[in-house]
């Protein structure tokens, strides 16, 4: 615990701008956090160096492209940027227009606009906004054609000089089903990867919270809540956390004792369990398979390597016996699932496809716990 009070000096922070974002049919509404302010130590040193620089973000690369796990603040440092590039940009000390699409929204338009025979005025749209925002690549995998009319817009723009700043879980050369054409066109600017407060950053963290919601939380018992929540956890399951501290303090009419403490962090760290049908399905889904042939006793290459990272990922992210997963999988013995997991982590290790069908099979069973 001593080193994480002596990392504290490596922790810092800045205020969150915020741009006056043009308002658009059927806008998705931003959600932020409690804290007007981001906190970051060295996990996200590049972070706050281009959130803090006198210059602009768009000297060093154009499209931004930020890169993270879900509630790490990507969209947050979007808006961040913008908000401070709308002002580098300004004119009559009236700050540049900002327009925000969420990439799935760009999608759902696109193909409205496609149907109605009328793309001039959402590429108008796309074409002419001094600095665009653009969230969540990876949630339009699955729609090669709204890709290719993004990637063409973001070249435009590129070749303008106009700011493009995107978000996206994981590199998009990394995300499957996302195209080359779109892939080529956001990579060359800068990339900026976000991630999840660990350590002293996470403490810090917490104790503004704690001054947020109004808790005197003493350092030791501030400690036990960092110590007993999961890692990784994003910003908001920490604020949730102390929201559940302060119910437990509102209930019992006291202040935050060990009890309270314990109580956010049995809350917090109690999620749903992973089904065996749900990673059965999300596997399928991911090869392009049905359940039942993963289940079935087919020995096809394909099916066998789908199969064995299914059991794998069940072994991983359930409470199952060998026994039990073996029964969901066509009744195979003990044996037979225990080789499975054993090749496929041997497998894991070195075959870039197979991890990346990992990652992003347990990163959607996640999100959806």
């Amino acid at each position: 615990m001593n080193a994480l009070v002596e990392e504290q000096i490596e922790v810092t922070s800045f205020p969150l701008e915020r741009p006056a974002v043009r308002a658009r049919r059927r806008d998705t509404r931003l959600t932020t956090g409690s804290l007007p302010y981001f906190i970051a130590g060295e996990e996200n040193r590049l972070v706050s160096f281009v959130s803090t620089s006198d210059t602009s973000v768009f000297e060093f690369g154009n499209p931004i492209l930020l890169i993270g796990p879900s509630g790490a603040g990507k969209t947050a440092i979007a808006m961040h940027l913008a908000a401070r590039q709308a002002v580098h940009e300004s004119i009559d000390s009236m700050p540049a227009k900002v327009v925000h699409f969420p990439a799935i929204d760009f999608a759902r338009q696109y193909a409205e606009a496609v149907a109605a025979d009328d793309l001039p005025p959402l590429r108008s749209e796309m074409n002419d906004a001094p600095i665009l925002v653009i969230d969540d690549l990876h949630l339009i995998a699955d729609k090669p054609a709204a890709q290719d009319e993004l990637a063409m817009r973001i070249e435009s723009r590129t070749a303008a000089g106009m700011a493009t700043i995107l978000t996206c879980r994981r590199l998009p050369s990394e995300i499957r089903g996302l195209r080359p054409l779109l892939v080529s066109r956001v990579l060359p600017g800068l990339t900026i990867p976000i991630a999840i407060p660990t350590g002293a950053t996470r403490l810090q963290l917490l104790r503004e919270l704690a001054l947020h919601f109004g808790l005197e939380i003493e350092q030791g018992l501030l400690e036990v809540l960092h110590d007993g929540l999961e890692d990784q956890l994003p910003a908001r399951s920490l604020e949730a956390a102390l929201k559940q501290v302060s119910l437990w303090c509102r209930m019992h009419e006291s202040g935050p004792t060990m009890e309270a403490i314990q109580s956010a962090i049995d809350r917090i760290g109690t999620t749903e369990e992973v089904t065996l049908p749900s990673i059965t399905n999300a596997v399928a889904r991911y090869f392009r398979m049905k359940s039942s042939e993963i289940r079935s006793s087919s020995r096809k290459q394909n099916l066998v390597r789908a199969r064995s990272l299914a059991m794998y990922l069940a072994r991983q992210m359930t409470g199952k016996s060998m026994h039990q997963i073996g029964d969901h999988f066509g009744g195979r013995d003990h044996t037979t699932v225990l080789h499975a997991i054993r090749k496929t982590q041997s497998l894991l290790e070195n075959d870039s496809d197979l991890r990346r069908a990992a990652d992003e099979v347990t990163e959607k069973l996640a999100a959806a716990a």
